[in-house]
C-alpha cells in the first residue's frame, strides 16, 4: 500500500505517565523516534499527556526535543477508563491533525490505540520496531511469526496510529536550555458513555525501581518451584538494585504480584540486563522480553526455549544454582 503525502504535519506522541507524574523510558524512546519522524516529514512534534493532576509531568516533557506540549487535564481523566480516554484524544487529534500518532506499547495503550483508530476511520499498527521514512514513504516495521521475521507496513491512511516496543529507540535526551510552554486545553467529555467504574484503586508495594523503566531485572518463572524459592529472586534483585519480574505462571501461583507480570500480557520490558530464572521461554513471555540488551537464563532444561535467544545461559536447578549465584553478585559488588 502507498502511504499518503504528510510531509509538513505535525506528528503526535500519546505520553503516558506513571502515577500522573513518573515519565517512563518508553515514553522518552517514542519522543525519539517522533523527533525523527517529524524532522524527516517537515513537520512539528508535539507532546499530548492526558489525565488529572499531570501538570508537573507536562513541565518535564517539555525538556524532550519537542515543539509543542498540550495538557488534557479534567477530573474525569483521573483514573483510566477508555471511553473517557479515547473521547479525549479525539478531540485533541481534531486540533492538531497530526500525520501520525505514537503510543508506547503498554496495557492501556493495547486498550486505547485501537479505539483511536476506530473512533478516527484510520490504519493501526501495534508493536513496532522502528518507523523509517524513505524519499518519502513511510514503513512500519513490527517483528512477526514470533520475532522470526521483521515485516514492513506502509501507513494508508492520514493519520495512522502506531504502539512502539520498548526498545525501539534510545530515549530522547533532556535539555535544560531547549523548552517549550506547556499549552492547557479543556476538553468536553460526557461521563455516561463509561461502561466501566471504578471502585477503589488499590496500590501494590513497588519492589526495587519501576519494571518498565529498569536497567536490570531478575524475572522468575514456574521453574522457581516455589513461594519461598522465589524470595531468593528478590534478594537477588535487592542485591543487584534491579526490579522484579515475573512470568504468568509465577503471577497466577501468587508469587509475584501482577504487577510485576512480563510478557504480551504484562509489562513490555527492553533493559540492559535481564535475568529469566526458571522461565521456559514461552513466546507469551518473550514478547515482552526479547529486546533486552543481554539476556542470562538460568533453568534445568537445557531444551528450553529461553536459551535460544539468551546470551548466556546456566543449566542448573535454581535451589542449587541461586545461592552460589548470589553469593558471586554479592562478592563482585563489595
Amino acid at each position: 500500500m502507498a502511504s499518503h503525502n504528510v510531509n509538513r504535519q505535525p506528528v503526535l506522541v500519546v505520553a503516558e505517565v506513571i502515577d500522573g507524574r513518573d515519565i517512563p523510558t518508553i515514553c522518552l524512546e517514542c519522543l525519539a523516534t517522533g523527533r525523527k519522524l517529524a524532522d524527516e516529514l517537515g513537520g512539528d512534534l508535539a507532546a499530548l499527556l492526558v489525565g488529572s493532576d499531570t501538570a508537573a509531568a507536562a513541565e518535564e516533557i517539555a525538556h524532550y526535543c519537542v515543539d509543542a506540549v498540550c495538557l488534557l487535564d479534567d477530573p474525569l481523566l483521573d483514573a483510566f477508563v477508555p471511553e473517557l480516554h479515547a473521547a479525549a484524544l479525539v478531540q485533541a487529534y481534531e486540533r492538531l491533525e497530526p500525520a501520525a500518532i505514537l503510543l508506547g506499547d503498554s496495557l492501556v495503550s493495547a486498550d486505547l490505540a485501537p479505539r483511536i483508530a476506530f473512533s478516527l476511520n484510520v490504519g493501526l499498527v501495534t508493536g513496532c520496531a522502528a518507523i523509517d521514512c524513505r524519499d518519502g514513504e513511510i514503513r512500519l516495521v513490527k517483528p512477526v511469526y514470533g520475532g522470526n521475521v521483521m515485516a514492513e507496513y506502509a501507513p494508508a491512511t492520514v493519520p495512522f496510529v502506531v504502539t512502539m516496543q520498548s526498545g525501539c529507540a534510545a530515549p530522547a535526551a533532556r535539555s535544560d536550555c531547549a523548552r517549550v510552554e506547556v499549552t492547557a486545553r479543556a476538553v468536553d467529555l460526557d461521563a455516561s458513555v463509561a461502561k466501566t467504574q471504578i471502585l477503589e484503586r488499590v496500590a501494590e508495594p513497588l519492589e526495587g525501581p519501576p519494571l518498565a523503566s529498569a536497567a536490570i531485572v531478575v524475572a522468575g518463572g514456574r521453574g522457581v518451584g516455589s513461594a519461598a524459592e522465589f524470595e531468593t529472586i528478590r534478594d537477588l534483585a535487592s542485591e543487584l538494585g534491579a526490579a522484579v519480574g515475573a512470568s504468568r505462571p509465577a503471577c497466577d501461583h501468587g508469587w509475584a504480584p501482577a504487577r510485576s507480570q512480563v510478557g504480551q500480557t504484562g509489562e513490555k520490558v527492553a533493559p540492559f540486563l535481564y535475568i529469566a530464572i526458571g522461565i521456559s521461554g514461552a513466546l507469551q513471555h518473550l514478547t515482552g522480553m526479547s529486546n533486552s540488551h543481554t539476556i542470562v537464563a538460568i533453568n534445568k532444561d537445557a531444551c528450553a526455549k529461553i536459551f535460544q535467544i539468551a546470551d548466556y545461559g546456566v543449566v542448573g536447578l535454581w535451589e542449587e544454582v541461586g545461592p552460589a549465584f548470589c553469593v558471586a553478585v554479592a562478592a563482585k559488588r563489595r
